[in-house]
């Protein structure tokens, strides 16, 4: 869900981390969903992009989730294209 919300944001994962004082590592490393960050860190991504944290009944997170997986399919892997152009290595 925090991927979803940054990209639909168009901001960077370095962008985010900046916001909320942690690495650009440590926002992938959440999106991924390993269990090694801080729940802290998923706190304060989460109201920087404005994403409920406790007011969601329960019957509706089934469907938030749902959502979110079907805009995650359609979102490309990052946030802006890497130039495509091929260094000049002639000196």
């Amino acid at each position: 869900m925090i991927r979803a919300a940054r990209m639909q944001r168009g901001m960077t994962a370095a962008e985010l981390g900046g916001r909320i004082g942690v690495s650009r590592g440590v926002i992938q490393r959440m999106e991924a969903g390993e269990p090694g960050t801080s729940i802290g860190a998923a706190f304060e991504a989460a109201v920087v992009l404005g994403l409920p944290l406790f007011d969601a009944p329960t019957s509706q997170l089934g469907a938030l989730l749902g959502q979110k997986q079907q805009v995650n399919t359609l979102l490309p892997r990052r946030a802006f294209q890497a130039s495509q152009a091929k260094p000049d290595n002639d000196f």
